[in-house]
């Protein structure tokens, strides 16, 4: 057997440690470098004079050249185009068309809302000429209406003057026909 080389079997030999293992990043990609600055602009290139073009017509008239007047007339006003819109021929043949359909929906609306309440008044009325006296909760049973609906139509009936109230407030309150 081959001699070992300075190390003696009985003498424990120590353990190396293992080395951690280094895990490295990628490298970042090499990336061009921005600068903030902004680089110089190229000078320009003056164009040889045989080569440059014709030169556009700035908004001051030259010297040498008579003013035209013809610029300063104003201008004729132009049609509004909702009023002055021209009506296609077809609709104009046939039915008219309102200038406002909104407005008129709601104006529609306003009288029937007018109309009911004229009935309900003329219903109050009615029931005074049966009865002399008539009350606020007799009305809210007569019409099916609140107490302050009732009371409503009760004060309108009195301002026009076809009623009056006699009393004060509460249960003693009646309204006659005047």
């Amino acid at each position: 057997m081959p001699p070992e080389a300075n190390t003696p079997s009985d003498t424990p030999q120590p353990i190396p440690e293992s080395p951690t293992p280094v895990i490295e990043a990628p490298a970042p990609a090499a990336e061009p470098v921005t600068s903030l600055e902004t680089p110089p602009a190229p000078a320009e290139a003056v164009p040889a004079p045989e080569t440059a073009q014709p030169s556009i017509p700035t908004a001051q008239i030259p010297p040498d050249e008579p003013f035209d007047s013809t610029h300063d007339k104003p201008l004729p006003p132009e049609p509004d185009p909702i009023e002055h819109a021209p009506e296609p021929p077809s609709a104009a043949a046939s039915t008219p068309t309102p200038a406002h359909p909104i407005r008129d929906f709601l104006n529609k609306a306003r009288v029937a809302t007018q109309d009911r309440k004229r009935k309900k008044r003329d219903k109050i009325m009615q029931a005074l000429t049966t009865k002399n006296k008539i009350t606020n909760d007799e009305v809210e049973k007569l019409l099916h209406v609140s107490d302050a609906t009732a009371t409503r139509y009760l004060s309108a009936l009195e301002k026009e003057g076809r009623i009056r109230q006699v009393g004060k407030t509460g249960h003693g309150v009646v309204y006659s026909k005047i």
